[in-house]
């Protein structure tokens, strides 16, 4: 230690000598690279696995499907919120344009006054979707969590994703490493400047933190990350019109199991005879 920092005033303080800075310059950048690394993969893989998946118009979808819909807020620091209303606008076309079975709409209700699920729902049915054709999955809290849970909870192997496009690519990445088929239809982005700077920072950060999720998931390192719990000790029929945390493994996620023996009139079963 006294070869990498040396007191350097007769008060006794220590102050960092060549050596001390020349190693916290190597650490730095090698956590820099590292992190150009991981950035230039995740850009990478995302646009080798959703390459040609994406389109602007329903009526471009080459399959008919369920549809998940990525949630958000449908206001933002008390106006509308752009990218939620041309979601549900999008969204709606798909069922317009015949492209729709059914429609899983994913996202964040980890609070009895934010429920995400509910208003995207209720947006829905205003645009004209049959009521009935809309199942709610209320532990959509990130888009791992909404697109694994298609597959472990949903049962679904072939579907429709409708966000933003920079939004969808990340989805149909994870989707293609669920091995899942998947395709999107891109919502019209905002207006306005500095709101997609933001978005597109954040996505960044967002697509960084999803190849370290994948990874993690990867059977290589048997890790077996999971935010979805559907055995039965860690799985509760859950009232449908809020959802709560369980007492299991985790609590961070909460779960509504759709498929259950359960006779609850409020959990909405009806998406694999939509697949049919």
């Amino acid at each position: 230690m006294l070869g990498i920092f040396r007191s350097g005033k007769s008060d006794g303080s220590w102050r960092p000598g060549k050596k001390g800075m020349l190693l916290a310059l190597k650490i730095a950048g090698g956590m820099f690279a590292g992190a150009v690394v991981v950035c230039v993969a995740a850009e990478w893989y995302i646009y080798s696995v959703s390459e040609g998946r994406i389109v602007e118009h329903s009526r471009d979808v080459p399959v008919r499907a369920p549809v998940l819909v990525l949630g958000c807020s449908p206001t933002f620091m008390g106006s509308p919120n752009g990218y939620f209303h041309n979601r549900m606008d999008t969204a709606s076309e798909l069922w317009k344009d015949g492209k729709a079975t059914v429609f899983i709409v994913s996202g964040d209700n980890s609070s009895h006054a934010y429920n995400e699920p509910e208003w995207m729902k209720q947006a829905l049915v205003e645009r004209g979707v049959p009521e009935e054709r809309i199942v709610c999955d209320f532990a959509g809290l990130r888009t791992l969590d909404s697109v694994v849970r298609m597959k472990e909870i949903f049962g679904v192997s072939t579907m429709i994703v409708v966000s933003q496009e920079f939004h969808n690519e990340r989805a149909l990445a994870i989707a293609a490493h669920e091995g899942m088929a998947a395709w999107a239809v891109s919502a019209p982005d905002v207006p306005n400047r500095r709101s997609r700077m933001k978005s597109w920072f954040r996505e960044r950060a967002a697509r960084v933190w999803m190849m370290l999720d994948l990874l993690a998931r990867s059977d290589c390192w048997g890790l077996e990350l999971s935010p979805v719990f559907i055995s039965n000790p860690c799985t509760k029929v859950l009232d449908a019109s809020f959802c709560r945390s369980i007492s299991c493994v985790c609590k961070r996620y909460c779960v509504v199991m759709p498929f259950t023996k359960s006779s609850n009139p409020l959990l909405i079963s009806c998406v694999r005879s939509a697949l049919l």
